[in-house]
């Protein structure tokens, strides 16, 4: 009897809210995201933000003095525009031109991260910018994941079909598949924090610090670095 097909479902699991509208992704993503794309266009500009899950982060953007255009694979609101970023297909509301391309926790999701890029940057004017993100591999308590279970945290078994984590990018890989798609002055920093409580927080604690004693200590920019984040310009 052959095993039933299981679905993919796009979305992180949330307890918290921006505005009314779900936050998908760790504590601290989206408010460092808003922090870097205002040192990146510090007058605003016209930004596209693809994978704008239930919106928080655009809602954010605009708060922020920005001019966003939401996208999103399965849009939840009739204001954010569908793009599939594994097979776009750019509108007019969609083609730009775009001051930024805003790319928060959503390339580990798509099938071609590297055709992903390639394909931003084919709408984008020399100059233009881009902000991605995605989870952290080699945040030391990723590592751990990764040695005792064999999969990075938020990577993994459970994470494959929900919350749909199929493209591991250790920041590394991530940062030359920018340079490969037409951007240069790429910048890599690290934000955001676990979204652990209670006991499992108290426990992860002090495995930070167990593993900060032997040498594994987090390089974070803000918060505890749980995710990379990558600035370039493109060329």
């Amino acid at each position: 009897m052959a095993a039933a097909e299981l679905e993919t479902v796009q979305r992180t699991a949330t307890a918290r809210s921006y505005k009314g509208h779900d936050i998908h992704a760790a504590p601290g993503v989206h408010e460092y995201a808003v922090e870097l794309a205002r040192a990146a266009l510090p007058d605003g500009g016209r930004v596209l933000e693809v994978g704008a899950g239930c919106g928080s982060l655009a809602l954010r953007l605009r708060d922020a003095g920005f001019d966003v255009v939401p996208t999103d694979l399965d849009p939840p609101h009739e204001w954010i525009f569908r793009l599939d970023l594994d097979h776009p297909e750019w509108t007019d509301d969609t083609r730009g031109p775009f001051d930024m391309v805003v790319c928060v926790e959503t390339l580990e999701h798509v099938e071609n991260p590297r055709g992903v890029l390639r394909s931003i940057r084919s709408m984008l004017r020399p100059g233009d910018k881009l902000l991605v993100s995605t989870p952290n591999v080699a945040h030391p308590h990723s590592r751990l994941k990764m040695l005792l279970r064999g999969a990075p945290y938020l990577f993994g078994p459970r994470h494959y079909y929900q919350p749909g984590h199929i493209s591991i990018l250790p920041h590394w890989m991530l940062t030359e598949h920018v340079r490969l798609a037409g951007f240069d002055q790429i910048v890599v920093t690290r934000g955001g924090d676990t979204e652990y409580h209670g006991l499992r927080q108290l426990v992860h604690r002090i495995e930070t610090a167990l593993l900060a004693a032997i040498g594994l200590r987090a390089r974070a920019d803000q918060g505890e670095g749980i995710c990379v984040f990558v600035t370039a310009v493109a060329v």
